[in-house]
């Protein structure tokens, strides 16, 4: 049997309810893409303020690079220590781990405070160099692409944690204590790297997305730690 785990969701109904449901599916990183790039008491910046991950509604307008927009889908799922639930039943797989980056470290209030990252976090990085890559100075790398072992480290859970990740009209830009952060989004021709009935239980987690188009538009574009490694070192 492939490894599963369990997944959380809320998310805005079209009549404008707020509506949950839990789901056991495959324990692969589509899945878990879309389920953990925050950690508890990370504060995402709201029209109403600063609101903790976990108090976050579906329908709150949150503060992104383009203005407001209207939250629709949020979902969470457990990080099991080394040793723990998921260790015991994959001894071969590589334990999840989480990322802080500490006060500061991006500059002045970024973030502040601490921030705790989850291990399918991606975070902005600007940098001119990033021009003959992607051609445009800014795109989405992995929170671990930035771990230095002095502002940014990994962390091992020491129980099981929490983690999360919100879900819009479209790829947007939001804000953690004030650090830029991906919302989710599969990324370009998901669908085709996928069969049909993995692609059918996946969209099956976001009741307001009917196909993968549907996630719309992804106008920041990604890179792999490893690219952004040979960047800094270019």
């Amino acid at each position: 049997m492939p490894l599963t785990r369990r997944f959380e969701v809320s998310y805005l109904a079209s009549n404008g309810d707020v509506d949950e449901f839990q789901r056991v599916a495959p324990a692969t990183p589509l899945f878990e893409d879309a389920f953990s790039a925050l950690g508890r008491g990370a504060l995402i910046s709201t029209v109403d303020g600063l609101t903790a991950v976990e108090d976050l509604l579906p329908g709150t307008f949150v503060e992104t690079s383009d203005g407001p927009q209207k939250l629709l889908w949020v979902g969470s799922m457990m990080v099991f220590p080394e040793s723990g639930e998921l260790a015991a039943r994959a001894p071969g797989r590589e334990p999840q781990k989480m990322v802080r980056v500490a006060t500061d470290t991006f500059g002045l209030g970024r973030p502040a405070p601490d921030l705790m990252l989850g291990p399918r976090a991606r975070l902005l990085y600007r940098s001119s160099a990033c021009v003959h890559m992607v051609g445009t100075e800014e795109a989405f790398a992995p929170a671990h692409a930035f771990i230095d072992g002095v502002n940014v480290i990994e962390i091992s859970p020491m129980s099981p944690q929490k983690v999360w990740q919100l879900c819009f009209d479209g790829q947007q830009t939001f804000y953690a204590n004030g650090v830029e952060v991906e919302s989710f989004h599969p990324g370009l021709k998901s669908e085709a790297m996928h069969d049909r009935e993995m692609a059918a239980l996946f969209l099956a987690l976001f009741p307001h997305i009917q196909q993968f188009d549907d996630f719309g538009q992804m106008r920041v574009p990604r890179l792999t730690a490893f690219e952004v490694e040979n960047l800094r070192a270019a």
